[in-house]
């Protein structure tokens, strides 16, 4: 208990040094009903708690507003929640480095993030553990949800031409930018000299297309705009990390796995519930999108989802922890991964 007073403490210092996952993000919140709420509001600090008798209990989630997080929302509206006993308040926050702090301030019972920021937290020591996947590459190269793209009439040909050239990434040391080394070194290039620039999602296609960049790593919708526009995919860098390669992950806190582990359990069957029915229900997950985010319903008909796995392959875990250490992520893969998995249905 002393060690985690200590790094509550310090925690939202050392989040500063955090990077931003590897999909967009937006400022301000939005909880399961709508409704707007900032991340030290009374509704974001309330303790979740026992519900009581006849009540449903809430479950805090930080998250970002991307194609993973339709599950929950999907299972939400299914009633995979209320069949618990709970139901789901999701707010958006700008990332890894507002939702963590808050999330060992009690502010949040989940916080869902890329799997470069837990690994970055964990190596931290920050009393965080990932519970339950938030998604992964479909491992099917030239159909991913993640790829670096060129225009079409670009003399790159690989990820290896990509050596002296410029790149968008939405965040300079995160997620793409871990993956996209990965993809230069296997096509042998050498990573160090590609040029980083970091630029929102949105506005990687239009830079591009200025000729203000070589190459754009992006993720799906983006994605699918930018070779419906006609542009070129050069690589499928999440797998060219590994074929399992895990995007994001749900974690809690040490303190709230101590405290109720009922409910911990109880978030994560609902979760995989969820996923496992979004994965049997394309066309309804696919809906879910447009209830939450801006992605046009057409767009949504045609864009590639995210897979969602269990179980926290190790060794894709551990490719992720090294492609984390070997883009200066972080010092030491172990560090980054040691306790970070607790598998809490076992």
């Amino acid at each position: 208990m002393n060690r985690i007073r200590a790094i509550l403490a310090t925690a939202a210092a050392s989040m500063l040094l955090l990077t931003g996952c590897g999909s967009g993000t937006t400022s301000g919140a939005a909880t399961s009903e709508g409704a707007t709420a900032d991340a030290a509001s009374p509704a974001a600090s309330e303790a979740s708690g026992a519900a009581a008798d006849g009540e449903l209990q809430t479950v805090r989630v930080a998250a970002v507003p991307v194609v993973d997080v339709a599950a929950i929302y999907l299972g939400e509206e299914k009633g995979f929640f209320a069949e618990k006993g709970m139901t789901v308040d999701i707010q958006f926050t700008t990332g890894s480095s507002i939702s963590i702090p808050a999330l060992l301030q009690d502010q949040y019972d989940v916080v869902y993030t890329g799997s470069v920021n837990a690994f970055q937290a964990r190596e931290k020591g920050l009393p965080v553990i990932a519970v339950a996947e938030g998604g992964r590459t479909t491992g099917e190269p030239g159909a991913d949800h993640g790829g670096i793209v060129v225009p079409a009439d670009s003399e790159i040909q690989d990820a290896g031409d990509l050596e002296g050239r410029s790149v968008a990434v939405n965040a300079v040391k995160g997620l793409h930018e871990a993956a996209i080394r990965q993809s230069v070194k296997k096509a042998g290039g050498d990573p160090d000299q590609v040029n980083f620039l970091e630029l929102a999602l949105p506005d990687m296609q239009p830079a591009l297309e200025r000729g203000s960049v070589d190459a754009i790593s992006t993720s799906e919708p983006f994605l699918g705009n930018a070779k419906d526009a006609g542009h070129r995919l050069i690589a499928d860098p999440y797998i060219d990390v590994d074929p399992e390669f895990v995007t994001a992950v749900y974690l809690t806190s040490e303190q709230k796995w101590a405290q109720d582990p009922e409910f911990v359990k109880d978030f994560v069957k609902v979760v995989k519930k969820s996923q496992e029915y979004a994965t049997e229900h394309p066309d309804e997950f696919r809906t879910e999108l447009s209830n939450f985010t801006e992605i046009d319903p057409e767009t949504a008909k045609t864009m590639i989802l995210t897979t969602f796995g269990w179980g926290f392959p190790e060794q894709a875990m551990l490719r992720g922890s090294q492609a984390s250490q070997e883009a200066g992520i972080i010092e030491d893969a172990d560090a980054g991964l040691d306790g970070l998995v607790v598998d809490v249905l076992q």
